[in-house]
């Protein structure tokens, strides 16, 4: 009865909506404790064998960080205004120009580059040096200077070489949730 009290207290202090996901819990079943990275054979030891497994057959997601840096401000001016010396005539504002560049970094890598709405492999934007997918952030910061805004967001890739995941289910007991575990490439993933 104590194991399986303490296995329900665990359980109560993460949401069971499967939102969210516990890095570590206690299995009842052999007393021990299991954490996400762990190999297959040490949750076994751990836990015992799962009631349930199988394999998805969607590939394997995982969240990767973006920074978004983001430029308002670059090639601003009127366009077609001045004295134009040449033919000494005066050309009136007909409107502005100013590009918005949006330059997303994943990886340490320029990942992809957006200007008014656009998308491009490469730009020369900023003082006229060529920035593109796969430069290093800091060409970018060096030719652009500081963004007008930087927004760190994720989003969410395939697992590189579309890994299936397997899902091990264990059921504790007709008054206790289940515990579904997740593992990529034999390593466990999250616990919910």
């Amino acid at each position: 009865m104590k194991k399986h009290l303490g296995f329900l207290l665990i359980l109560l202090g993460a949401p069971l909506d499967g939102a969210s996901a516990a890095n570590s819990i206690y299995c009842p079943q052999n007393s021990g404790y299991i954490n996400t990275g762990m190999t297959t054979d040490q949750v076994i030891s751990a836990c015992g064998k799962p009631t349930s497994v199988t394999q998805s057959k969607q590939a394997a997601m995982q969240r990767v960080a973006v920074s978004q840096l983001i430029y308002t401000n670059l090639d601003k001016g009127a366009m077609y205004s001045g004295y134009n010396a040449t033919y000494q005539t005066w050309s009136l504002p007909s409107g502005s120009t100013q590009t918005q560049m949006q330059v997303n970094v994943m990886n340490n890598k320029v990942s992809s580059i957006n200007i008014n709405g656009n998308n491009t492999n490469a730009m020369t934007l900023c003082k006229g040096q060529s920035i593109q997918i796969g430069s290093d952030p800091n060409d970018v910061y060096s030719a652009c200077g500081s963004p007008s805004q930087v927004n760190q967001t994720y989003i969410e890739q395939a697992v590189p070489g579309n890994p299936k995941p397997q899902v091990w289910v264990y059921n504790s007991g007709p008054y206790q949730p289940s515990i579904t575990l997740t593992f990529i490439n034999g390593i466990l993933q999250s616990i919910n």
